[in-house]
């Protein structure tokens, strides 16, 4: 990131030993946020400004947080962002186990903190220039911050009210985001030009709301006793191997999508064999989204973008063949059958990334990933196995392996909640495999 806002000139920095280990910077960083009288949170409020009762927490909240955020994006520059996720993850669960519940709210926080930053970076210069007494005046960034502060955070006076006039409240707290900013920036720096990241360093995280595939495979395997007991060891340190491996998979999906985008709107007029070459375009937009649902996290944008350009391929297919009805009943039929077999096939994770082409789920951990899957993701991937014909061998497999498993499992004494009901759904009506 390279918000412009917080660009300030360096001014002198103490001289300090601070820590080159991810974790211990990462505690000394709470210690600091949580600590009374420690710089630079103690130092939020500009010289001079003072809120009324009701307002001053919203102002030294959201300008604390804005501190905090810092430290990350300027951690972000230096580590990257999955690391520097890896990097508020624990902070926000050493918050927790200071003060229970707290880590939820600084994560809260933080996310409001990020999506001002979002909003303020895309404000032109021109949006932010009026004209008084005929002078060209530029309002600054911090102003937007202030703000947005006020307006957006939950308990402010003046959230329910967009019409309600911020009283100069906006101007003063803007004064206390420049203050801050130079305040943290100079025991940040330095602080963070001595952290080094180390996965291996972190105790713990949080998974992913909406994990990729690699990082879904460790949360199926994390303390799993369906898994051997060398696999169910998950640390820190695969949680970001595996969301750089989930970030790069969809990377490569976004170039490629760029790549075939570029390339079906260079051309003004299509060829005179318009429908093998759409049938092209759209067969490899159907194999990106296809792996988009394999990589799994969050991409719906990608989706979106996806989508988009297989509705301008359609569009220019539909604009060939408007006048014969036949040919337009045949594209929509196909259409149908498409989207159908790609809910089927595509719509649980673990068949998803069953159909892959590489090895996101070993061959030897297939069933225990099947039995990891919530009941209602179970028979999602068993309705899929049974409708395509040639996954019916590995439904019947499926089967047999996961008994032998269960088992297993019940007879070295560990407790396996729902299981009776996943192996149900194999044994069911839904799991039963056609002739």
């Amino acid at each position: 990131m390279d918000w412009r806002f917080w660009k300030t000139e360096k001014r002198l920095e103490e001289a300090r030993d601070w820590p080159t280990d991810t974790h211990e910077s990462i505690r000394q960083l709470l210690g600091m946020y949580q600590g009374a009288g420690t710089p630079p949170f103690a130092s939020w409020a500009a010289p001079g400004i003072a809120f009324a009762p009701d307002v001053e927490p919203i102002a030294r909240n959201g300008v604390k947080g804005y501190q905090l955020a810092l430290w990350f994006w300027l951690f972000a520059e230096k580590h990257g962002t999955i690391a520097a996720r890896m990097a508020r993850e624990t902070f926000c669960l050493l918050a927790d186990a200071a003060q229970p519940s707290s880590g939820d709210t600084i994560d809260t926080l933080l996310d409001l903190e990020n999506r001002l930053a979002h909003s303020v970076e895309a404000i032109s210069t021109e949006q932010r220039t009026f004209r008084q007494e005929g002078l060209s005046v530029e309002l600054p960034m911090e102003f937007f911050l202030a703000t947005g502060t006020l307006r957006l955070t939950p308990d402010s006076p003046y959230a329910r009210n967009a019409d309600a006039p911020l009283q100069g409240n906006d101007y003063k707290v803007a004064d206390c985001f420049r203050h801050a900013t130079e305040e943290a920036l100079a025991v940040f720096r330095p602080m963070i030009q001595a952290v080094e990241f180390d996965a291996k360093s972190l105790p713990n995280w949080k998974w992913s709301a909406r994990p990729g595939a690699a990082e879904r495979h460790l949360q199926r395997r994390d303390s799993n006793p369906l898994f051997p007991l060398h696999r169910q060891m998950v640390t820190a340190h695969d949680v970001h191997e595996a969301r750089l491996a989930d970030y790069q998979a969809l990377q490569d999906i976004r170039n490629e999508l760029n790549e075939v985008s570029h390339a079906f709107f260079e051309k003004t007029e299509l060829p005179l064999n318009w429908l093998p070459y759409l049938e092209s375009y759209r067969d490899h937009i159907d194999r990106l989204d296809e792996r988009r649902l394999v990589a799994a996290g969050q991409n719906a944008s990608l989706g979106d973008a996806i989508a988009a350009l297989r509705a301008d391929i359609l569009a220019a297919w539909r604009s060939e063949i408007q006048k014969n009805r036949h040919s337009l009943d045949t594209l929509e039929q196909d259409e149908a059958r498409k989207a159908e077999r790609r809910a089927l096939l595509y719509g649980c994770d673990w068949t998803a990334q069953l159909l892959s082409h590489g090895s996101l789920i070993p061959p030897d951990e297939v069933v225990p990933a099947l039995l990891s899957e919530s009941p209602p993701e179970l028979e999602k991937a068993v309705t899929g196995l049974q409708t395509e014909p040639r996954l019916h061998a590995t439904l019947a497999h499926c089967k047999a392996a996961a008994h032998r498993l269960v088992s297993d499992v019940r007879a070295a004494g560990h407790n396996l909640p729902d299981m009776s009901d996943k192996l149900r759904i194999l044994d069911g009506p839904a799991g039963q495999v056609p002739a």
